[in-house]
């Protein structure tokens, strides 16, 4: 059993070690080997030592899972929040014009046992029972095939057989007498002849059949089949190299998006983005849908524009990355579509672009699509895919996802416990060699207020810098807006954030940054007046903090907060950065 141990840590401080020097190329001239080998021990050394801190909320990258048959009960809800999940997500892609279904998971999450019930018996306040974020993945603008010849379930296609693919009705032609055709496909795409030219590729079900352009006319293209295989209705169809002729919301999504702000989502995930445009339109719509709700009779605010998280599934958005990560809220790395509107080689050199160019703009990045898909029908994943998820995470990701593992798999249980024991050791690596994270304090910033965010983004920094050097047990960010969390974790802290906010959907929309865990502040004092102390809710922070677990007597604390300037004062307000060890 020792030498194990010792193997163990032996290996880990490895890799501590390898990971320092990869991600910091100057980092051998600044720095001595002694150095590193120190850095991945006293990083060893902390996460050994960790003992007491909770399990539920023990990653600091996050988790999301989709919702499904086989998680659609309280029972496995609950599990899943046990098990570590920050977001649950709900897949619109098949989903109709009835949402009973989507209201009913949704209610799941919100009434599922989480850290808050344990408050609530000892707070003089409502509490929430958990503060888990819910993301709305919408449909998007798709294109896909149509009925078949004679209405058939299946078509097969030959290898080198004659396609005619077309906008017109083809169910009531006769189904081709065998595979070699000649065929007439179906496709709901009405600008076909305007997209493809001779030698484009069309790709059908996930590219599992590759169609190449022989001749266009004007409602049609003729085409040869590079492979053979099974073909049904309604399947999905890709055209790469294209610029397509798409809206960015379809009437479906415009639905989907009201009922999002009805309910209150916290997130969206706007699928095939491909211009800044296209994001500017759904917030737009968003915006609009908030304001035509009636005002609240109970003295409260509407709810708040669900987040958009804009999905890179095409070329045209890899190409367009920087001006749609401008306009987004945050983004998914959408690595199904994704991988066959661009060569399959080129996807990994995409993800690590947009996960760098997410962590240099202090916006979440999500990666997903086929992270631990194996565990759909295996109870253990593969090494490829753990080597998936870690590599993630060390590059930069703020979340990682589960989608058929946790929404129709086998074993959704299984597929979230081996995801959070893979972060969880990715987690450990990229804390204990970190160094701070370079964030452009202008990128995206309102330049009305550029001076306000740049002094905001030197405290952040500093108390990152600070709970490093200090070995603080956590940050504490004390907030009303969420802005304050949020510059921190820009920093890629190597501690916990504890972010005290005072409304439960600005906690939430908190999610799915890395290492904040969201938090009710349990006071009526509003943090924005002059007249609150706020020395009083820094030590109802601390409370609360010592009272979960986080922290315990000894401990090194940060704290960081916005106060308002009193009337006497020369300043209208000013952020504060205090170190504390807290007392028995």
């Amino acid at each position: 059993s020792f030498s194990l141990s010792l193997l163990d840590n032996c290996f880990s401080t490895m890799l501590r070690s390898l990971y320092t020097a990869a991600t910091t190329p100057s980092f051998l001239q600044r720095q001595s080997k002694h150095a590193i080998y120190n850095t991945a021990i006293r990083s060893l050394s902390n996460a050994a030592t960790d003992l007491y801190s909770p399990g539920e909320e023990s990653t600091m990258t996050k988790i999301i899972c989709t919702l499904g048959p086989s998680s659609d009960t309280p029972e496995a809800v609950a599990a899943l929040l046990a098990n570590g999940m920050h977001v649950a997500r709900l897949n619109f892609s098949h989903a109709g014009a009835d949402y009973t279904y989507p209201e009913a998971c949704m209610a799941l999450v919100r009434n599922a046992p989480g850290r808050h019930a344990e408050l609530a018996a000892g707070s003089k306040m409502t509490m929430p029972n958990n503060l888990r974020a819910i993301l709305v993945d919408t449909k998007g603008p798709e294109i896909r095939t149509g009925p078949l010849q004679g209405n058939a379930e299946v078509q097969e296609f030959g290898v080198g057989s004659i396609v005619e693919v077309t906008i017109e009705d083809v169910s009531n032609d006769d189904a081709p007498a065998s595979p070699e055709g000649p065929h007439r496909l179906s496709m709901d795409y009405q600008s076909i002849a305007k997209t493809l030219h001779v030698g484009s590729q069309v790709l059908l079900d996930d590219g599992l059949i590759a169609l190449e352009v022989t001749h266009v006319e004007n409602n049609s293209v003729t085409c040869v089949a590079l492979n053979a295989g099974p073909i049904k209705k309604n399947k999905g169809v890709n055209l790469p190299n294209a610029e397509l002729d798409l809206p960015a919301l379809t009437d479906k999504d415009k639905r989907d998006l009201k009922w999002s702000c009805d309910v209150g989502a916290d997130y969206v995930a706007a699928s095939f983005i491909r211009t800044a445009g296209n994001v500017r339109s759904v917030k737009a719509y968003l915006d609009r849908c908030i304001a035509e709700m009636p005002p609240p009779t109970n003295g409260s605010h509407l709810p708040l524009r669900p987040l958009v998280i804009s999905k890179i599934e095409s070329k045209e958005g890899v190409d367009n990355f920087d001006e749609i990560l401008r306009e987004s809220d945050g983004i998914m790395v959408a690595r199904g579509d994704l991988g066959v509107e661009i060569p399959f080689r080129k996807v990994f050199a995409a993800q690590k672009m947009m996960v760098q160019k997410c962590n240099e703009s202090g916006k979440p990045v999500i990666v997903a699509t086929q992270m631990l898909d194996s565990m759909q029908r295996n109870p253990r994943p593969t090494r490829a895919e753990v080597t998936d998820v870690g590599t993630a995470v060390l590059d930069g990701a703020d979340a990682v996802m589960l989608s058929g593992e946790t929404a129709a798999g086998t074993y959704p249980i299984e597929s979230i416990q081996a995801m959070r024991m893979i972060v969880q050791e990715a987690d450990q690596i990229i804390d204990g060699a970190a160094s701070l994270n370079r964030v452009n304090v202008n990128e995206g910033a309102d330049m009305s207020n550029i001076q306000e965010d740049q002094c905001l983004h030197a405290v952040a920094k500093s108390s990152v810098k600070s709970a490093r050097d200090l070995d603080a047990k956590l940050i504490i960010a004390i907030t009303s807006s969420g802005k304050v969390a949020r510059f921190v974790a820009s920093h890629r802290p190597t501690v916990p954030v504890l972010a005290f906010c005072t409304d439960a959907q600005v906690a939430r929309r908190l999610q799915l940054h890395r290492g904040i865990l969201p938090m009710m502040l349990q006071s009526d004092l509003d943090p924005l007046s002059a007249k609150t102390r706020m020395a009083s809710l820094r030590a109802e922070a601390m409370r609360t903090a010592v009272e979960l677990g986080f922290a315990r007597a000894g401990d090194r604390v940060i704290t960081v907060d916005r106060t308002e300037g009193q009337p006497q004062d020369m300043h209208h307000h000013s952020y504060n950065m205090k170190m504390s060890t807290l007392r028995a």
